[in-house]
């Protein structure tokens, strides 16, 4: 599919975090964000992830986006594919007596982000990531469903239906364990549901290593391993066949979950491991910076993924990126950016790094909320 190219060509803060208001404009494929820790740049980078589906790149509730507690809060964006003009817009519903998170595509509203068709994806690397071989299997599993739903839009639809058959089955099982029709009906769903979570996550898996098999100018092929029992299912039967036999397990296992208070089996125990395809160097057992360097190569394999699947470029969110890189990965990194074929937002505490950008990136400095200079 040839891909078209995205434009980022306004942003607007109203409340939200530090910012009472904000306009962005950006005048160059590349947008530098400079500024000291706690000026708004990580901020301004969650505004723009917020306009895709999911809760963003800090997974925050919705109570933590108001400007100092405030009640209402808007994320506003004008962006052009291929020179065609769209308005998206999220915030905080007026009005209402429990806070409600709404979406705008251009100015009308639309029922269900997951459901939505979003022109919009957006990829992105932040420094919390630096610990995700490190910190526990959920963090890991939270990454790769960012990584699916950037793809595959209705895999959110997905787990979130798993997880509330789930959550249903545990609580049946401590209070009603004796209802077997309606615990089958659950274990049905959570079958269903569970099989579409693990073959997308399967398939994304394996197009992104089809992406990252080669290096990426100084970042090395890397190669995800899905830890799934379910996936590896997949691999050799049909799907109908895998969701009969989770319901048999489901159903085998009533008794040790009603005691564990859990469900000890499905895609929500998945985890996976990123190595070094080469050096067959599992990121776990790597250097921070091999680390951070086998991410990037990730992140730019699935960026690609991304374009070719939707047919648009994602926007490219990157918080502090160069920290833990080597001078020869920073200068890699920027070369590798300046072909991108869409919005690029980068932040770092200086300007003095980037100056392989300058003449292809717009700079904007950033203090306490507000933009000190642009240029």
């Amino acid at each position: 599919m040839p891909s078209t190219k995205l434009q980022l060509s306004r942003l607007s803060l109203c409340r939200f975090r530090n910012y009472d208001q904000l306009t962005l404009s950006p005048q160059a494929p590349i947008v530098v964000l400079t500024g000291e820790n706690g000026s708004g740049k990580t901020n301004l980078l969650e505004a723009v992830s917020l306009l895709t589906p999911g809760r963003g790149l800090r997974g925050a509730p919705l109570s933590h986006f108001g400007q100092n507690g405030s009640a209402h809060w808007g994320v506003a964006s004008h962006i052009l594919v291929d020179g065609h003009p769209i308005d998206l817009g999220t915030g905080l519903q007026p009005g209402t007596e429990t806070p409600r998170r709404i979406f705008l595509l251009n100015g009308r509203p639309l029922r269900n982000q997951n459901t939505w068709e979003n022109p919009l994806a957006a990829v992105w690397l932040t420094p919390q990531m630096d610990r995700l071989f490190s910190e526990s299997t959920s963090g890991r599993r939270r990454f790769l469903d960012r990584l699916v739903m950037a793809a595959y839009p209705h895999h959110a639809r997905e787990l979130a239906a798993y997880d509330r058959a789930m959550t249903q089955r545990n609580r049946l099982l401590q209070t009603r364990a004796n209802e077997q029709v309606w615990l089958s009906g659950l274990e049905g769903a959570m079958a269903r549901h569970g099989v579409s979570v693990a073959a997308a996550r399967n398939e994304t898996v394996r197009q992104i290593n089809l992406y990252a098999q080669q290096d990426m100018d100084a970042f090395p092929a890397v190669q995800i391993k899905l830890d799934c029992a379910i996936a590896d299912r997949l691999d050799a039967a049909p799907a109908l066949h895998v969701e009969d036999w989770l319901k048999e397990k489901l159903f085998a296992t009533r008794t040790v979950d009603r005691e564990k208070g859990r469900s000890g089996l499905g895609v929500h125990k998945t985890d996976f491991q990123l190595m070094d395809l080469k050096k067959k160097l599992p990121a776990a057992l790597a250097s921070t910076g091999q680390q951070k360097s086998l991410l990037i190569g990730l992140i730019l394999a699935h960026a690609r993924l991304v374009r070719d699947h939707r047919g648009t470029a994602p926007l490219l969110l990157l918080d502090e990126p160069l920290v833990h890189l080597d001078e020869q990965r920073r200068i890699s990194l920027q070369k590798i950016l300046q072909n991108f074929q869409s919005t690029v937002l980068i932040t770092g505490t200086d300007s003095a790094p980037f100056a392989p950008l300058q003449g292809h990136a717009q700079f904007a400095s950033i203090r306490q909320g507000s933009f000190l200079s642009i240029c």
